[in-house]
């Protein structure tokens, strides 16, 4: 049985710089005026941790952190300007994913409006609202993204100017995100 987190907005891609990221910022900025966002980025690839980021958990598998530094171009970052109030970035094996986001919900506020960019979280969790950004000009799309297009609430197209979906076609109310067309 899946878990369901119907506060939870959840953005995969079709594979690397497809504008998952700008498309979250989008949303974030739509809604953070109304909401405290919260936002979380998970990525499978071990990098470099600036020293101003908050380490909250590290193990061999996984590092969970929060991003407290909106001077730069991280991804994280691009969250923190674009208006969250919180953002934790997770850097996680694949298979590790599921005790990284069990350890993560004990950090996360109760019923916030979640925006979360991940690839491999809709295998462990049912969110309120599911989108896949593909870029039109992409050529090699992921398999990961192939298997997961009959879960998704909406795949949208980026042209590399815009989408061909808006951040005002989403909705969070009565604690949970939906799409409303």
């Amino acid at each position: 049985m899946e878990n369901i987190y119907k506060n939870i907005l959840l953005i995969a891609g079709t594979g690397q710089n497809v504008g998952k990221t700008l498309f979250a910022s989008k949303v974030i900025a739509h809604f953070a005026s109304r909401f405290p966002i919260v936002s979380i980025k998970i990525s499978p690839h071990f990098h470099f941790l600036d020293p101003d980021i908050v380490i909250l958990d590290k193990t061999a598998d996984y590092t969970i952190s929060k991003e407290t530094n909106p001077n730069g171009n991280k991804d994280s970052q691009r969250f923190l300007i674009a208006g969250s109030k919180e953002v934790y970035y997770i850097q996680c094996l694949d298979n590790r994913l599921h005790l990284a986001f069990n350890k993560l919900v004990q950090y996360l506020p109760e019923n916030s409006p979640i925006i979360c960019e991940s690839g491999g979280l809709r295998q462990l969790i049912k969110p309120g609202v599911f989108l896949i950004i593909n870029k039109k000009s992409s050529t090699n799309i992921k398999p990961q993204a192939i298997r997961n297009r009959e879960l998704a609430d909406k795949w949208i197209e980026f042209d590399e100017a815009d989408f061909d979906f808006k951040p005002d076609n989403l909705q969070f109310s009565n604690l949970g995100w939906t799409i409303q067309i």
